[in-house]
């Protein structure tokens, strides 16, 4: 039985889904996202932790960036420390896994529907004085939105920056048509609008991992037949892909 090939534009590749191909899906790694670690984050975090009694991951990889960058500057057990103080939120399951991973504990907080604007409706419920939000300089301001709604203290800790890698992008009209590929798989607002802009092929499914993602597709290029998981992470996505119809 034929692969169904599967173009993933992530920032890295998801090898964490490895066993969930079940021999049904290949994917083909064509990063158009460029992942930028701000140096000393950790220590931008540190001067403004003890402010907020919530600390909030909206990624995956901020908990490893954070790690990894408090350990260039010696501070990952001073982090530790803070943590351990705190109570955590992750915006969803990939994101807490990380978290206990990297940083060693498991999350207080996670919501049922992993999109942060939900993750803003739950802390808002349990009355949260002040969130530090750890994340991406471009990340979603959707949760920032609710919180200043309801009139609860924020503090954005920028980990890092994403950007379009623009020579990767400029090829994927050539790669869809030369490899075959029936499904991409898209993981954020920022890569959606680039692929958007870009893409000439109206023939592909595109499956987007969460709501914001979606909303960008169904804006910006209808033509596609554009998924979406029941659960917003990449698990799900890979799911979704394996039980579609060929």
């Amino acid at each position: 039985m034929e692969k169904k090939l599967v173009l993933y534009l992530g920032p890295e590749y998801p090898k964490h889904i490895k066993e969930k191909l079940e021999n049904n899906v290949e994917i083909v790694f064509l990063p158009i996202l460029n992942i930028i670690p701000i140096n000393k984050s950790s220590m931008d975090f540190l001067n403004n932790v003890d402010s907020c009694d919530w600390i909030v991951f909206t990624s995956p990889r901020g908990p490893k960036i954070l790690a990894d960058d408090a350990k260039n500057n010696k501070v990952f057990d001073l982090i530790i420390e803070k943590i351990n103080n705190k109570k955590l939120a992750a915006v969803g399951s990939e994101t807490a896994k990380s978290i206990e991973i990297n940083l060693g504990k498991k999350p207080d907080l996670l919501p049922k529907n992993y999109t942060g604007k939900e993750l803003g409706v739950e802390l808002v419920k349990i009355n949260s004085k002040c969130v530090l939000l750890a994340r991406s300089r471009q990340g979603l301001k959707d949760i920032n939105e609710v919180l200043k709604e309801k009139g609860i203290n924020f503090i954005e800790v920028n980990l890092y920056e994403e950007s379009i890698n623009y020579e990767n992008l400029l090829n994927i009209n050539e790669f869809l048509t030369k490899n075959n590929i029936q499904y991409v798989l898209l993981s954020s607002p920022l890569i959606a609008k680039a692929f958007c802009n870009y893409i000439k092929q109206n023939d592909i499914t595109i499956i987007s991992i969460g709501p914001s993602t979606y909303n960008i597709l169904k804006e910006m290029c209808s033509k596609f037949n554009v998924l979406i998981p029941q659960k917003y992470t990449l698990s799900s996505a890979i799911d979704l892909i394996n039980n579609f119809p060929r």
